[in-house]
């Protein structure tokens, strides 16, 4: 049975990909959170600061991975402009502490934030030109990867949305709480994406690491969509009360960080690839609204 390792296992990504691997592979699943796969049999989990490298690298030596996905990032887009240094050392310093150690293929998921969003959404061969602080080091990372002569696949994906255990809020779980709670909400309506759902995302990336695929590809949702427009579809799904959504632009809204207006990815290479479907927002919104209801 092949050896893989998944940094940031307790994160969304990160827990959906361990459930898609747990049956196929000895997994070794690695973050500073505590372990969320409690009653999972037959993985090890080491529960470590991605920072403190000496001892992941202990660990991944004695391991020696066939594969590793890289599911760690600092992706707070507004605290990557005030707290640089932290998003350098996790986007930017752990691949490269990665591409150091045993393996025989290293999956890296990035963003498209490293486009800057004038003409998405984007394929795997358009120009690169990240505006904010977190774009820049997850294109940095990338590079780091390419120039490594290691074999590496880079998925680059968007607005990943779900549930799993003890993770932050996302941008489509964060606004069903705050309706659901009756609270107003701005979104813009001049930022343009195609979501995916952790577990479509999971499904498709391992799909991907079995068919041995190398290079860019960028795994996506089906449907593309202004923020506002996808909260109307949310607030709709959900019967929630699609009043207490405000249409707002990107001006009026001043985030810390530039964000790409038109982004979101092509997906015509995946689709090509791969087997598993890549689907659009209702359809993802399902398995959201099961894992909502078990909440």
């Amino acid at each position: 049975m092949k050896k893989v390792a998944v940094t940031g296992a307790a994160g969304l990504l990160g827990q959906h990909l361990v459930k898609e691997l747990i049956f196929k592979f000895n997994i070794l699943a690695i973050d500073k959170n505590e372990n969320p796969f409690e009653d999972t049999a037959d993985l090890r989990y080491l529960q470590a600061d991605l920072l403190d490298w000496q001892n992941i690298e202990s660990e991944l030596q004695t391991f020696a991975p066939d594969i590793i996905f890289n599911c760690a990032a600092y992706t707070d887009v507004d605290g990557c402009e005030t707290n640089k240094t932290l998003a350098e050392k996790l986007n930017v310093g752990l691949v490269e502490n990665l591409i150091k150690t045993p393996f025989s293929k290293l999956i890296h998921f990035s963003t498209d934030y490293v486009f800057d969003g004038n003409s998405g959404p984007y394929s795997e061969n358009d120009p690169v030109n990240p505006l904010g602080y977190y774009g820049k080091t997850k294109l940095w990372s990338e590079e780091a990867l390419k120039k490594s002569g290691r074999s590496y696949l880079i998925i680059r994906s968007n607005v990943l949305f779900g549930r799993a255990k003890n993770v932050r809020p996302n941008f489509l779980t964060w606004l069903i709480d705050k309706l659901r709670a009756n609270e107003k909400v701005q979104l813009v309506t001049d930022q343009f994406n195609n979501p995916i759902s952790a577990g479509n995302l999971a499904a498709a990336s391992v799909e991907a690491a079995q068919t041995d695929l190398t290079g860019v590809l960028h795994i996506a949702g089906s449907d593309y969509f202004s923020r506002y427009d996808i909260g109307k579809i949310v607030a709709r799904r959900f019967k929630l009360n699609q009043r207490l959504i405000e249409p707002v632009t990107t001006y009026q809204l001043k985030q810390l960080a530039p964000r790409p207006r038109f982004g979101g990815l092509k997906i015509d290479k995946a689709k090509r690839l791969l087997k598993t479907p890549l689907l659009g927002l209702e359809e993802s919104l399902v398995c959201l609204e099961k894992s909502t209801e078990d909440k």
